[in-house]
């Protein structure tokens, strides 16, 4: 089973300094760890990082892994995808990066499996220019699921989604990631489904890890009255899972 683990990581934007030593413990496949933090903190640039987009000091250590840094596919919020194609066209296309043009059977099922997993089979040979943005987003999903990553960096995956649509990937994203013992890194700023679906938690704040660790103790009052200024209360719902109460801003 596939560990990431980050040592010391940076990025710099010309002269700006984005990111600086961020370190992690040990990541391993078969959960969902969420990255949370205020705006511009510095998460898309983590992902970038990890996913050797972009360059800067520190290591990216990836262990228990068949494909290296191939097997690092990293999701986007705005995935700049060409309307002209058909949805079924586009996931195609993802899945062929790399590898041969010449189209298996086995591929063309894998990409009808994925689209009927996140129940958008219905979709598929409409254009993209023609999705809403809810749409389009788990269009972008399938387009990384089909590659079959080894560690996904998903950018916001449910920011346009509803809420049904919400708790449906995010259920979907950690059952597969156990099934399949991905590493699976998702850029959230929900805190309670942070807290409901992912193992382990990682905060960012002006570029540097503030924290690191199992979510429910990495989310706590302190921590919401630091990072986000808000002064809140972490408690358990009826069903015995915490959620976060906001009473104010600070």
């Amino acid at each position: 089973m596939v560990s990431l683990a980050l040592e010391k990581v940076g990025a710099n934007y010309g002269r700006r300094v984005v990111l600086s030593d961020v370190d992690t413990g040990v990541l391993r496949g078969g959960g969902l760890t969420a990255v949370i933090g205020p705006n511009a903190a510095g998460k898309s640039t983590l992902f970038k990082r990890i996913a050797g987009l972009t360059s800067g000091p520190g290591t990216v250590h990836l262990a228990d892994t068949a494909k290296g840094p191939q097997g690092i596919c990293y999701m986007p919020q705005d995935t700049g995808a060409n309307a002209v194609l058909t949805v079924y066209e586009s996931v195609l296309l993802s899945a062929k990066q790399g590898s041969s043009w010449k189209v298996k059977d086995a591929e063309l099922a894998e990409i009808d499996r994925v689209l009927s997993e996140l129940r958008i089979a219905d979709l598929a040979f409409r254009g993209l220019g023609e999705l809403s943005g809810g749409q389009r987003q788990l269009v972008s999903i399938a387009q990384a699921l089909v590659r079959k990553p080894e560690v996904l960096l998903m950018d916001e995956p449910t920011s346009a989604l509803d809420l049904f649509r919400q708790i449906e990937v995010l259920g979907f994203m950690k059952r597969l990631s156990a099934e399949a013992g991905m590493a699976v890194l998702i850029a959230l700023h929900d805190l309670n489904h942070a807290l409901r679906y992912c193992d382990d938690t990682i905060v960012i704040s002006g570029g540097s890890v503030l924290a690191s660790g199992p979510t429910q103790e990495v989310i706590t009052a302190a921590m919401l009255r630091s990072v986000y200024r808000v002064e809140a209360r972490v408690e358990a719902c009826s069903m015995g899972r915490p959620v976060v109460i906001v009473d104010e801003s600070l």
